[in-house]
């Protein structure tokens, strides 16, 4: 179902972190996850996915002003903290507009 013809985007969450802490972290994850993919094998392929497909997605939306990078390996607490504050201040700005 449409429900509308116009989307106006408040901007784009990018959470930077090492690929190593990522790789540790989804093989952690698979341990007991159950996906067959969190392996060594289809994390590497995810990120060479996700740098050939969805990094020029993020440049272009930078290249806008829209992205808000974090630091992804600070704590839980941190990275939430941060996150909310970037959202906030884009609704700020959407409801200015």
């Amino acid at each position: 179902q449409t429900v509308g013809t116009k989307l106006t985007l408040a901007g784009v969450l990018m959470y930077d972190v090492a690929e190593s802490v990522l790789e540790e972290r989804l093989l952690e994850r698979g341990k007991t996850s159950g996906r067959s993919d969190d392996n060594i094998e289809s994390i590497k392929k995810r990120f060479v996915t996700f740098k050939s497909e969805s990094m020029p997605v993020i440049e272009y939306y930078r290249h806008q002003g829209l992205v808000s990078t974090f630091h992804g390996a600070k704590s839980v607490d941190e990275v939430w903290y941060e996150t909310k504050a970037a959202i906030d201040a884009a609704e700020v700005k959407l409801s200015a507009a």
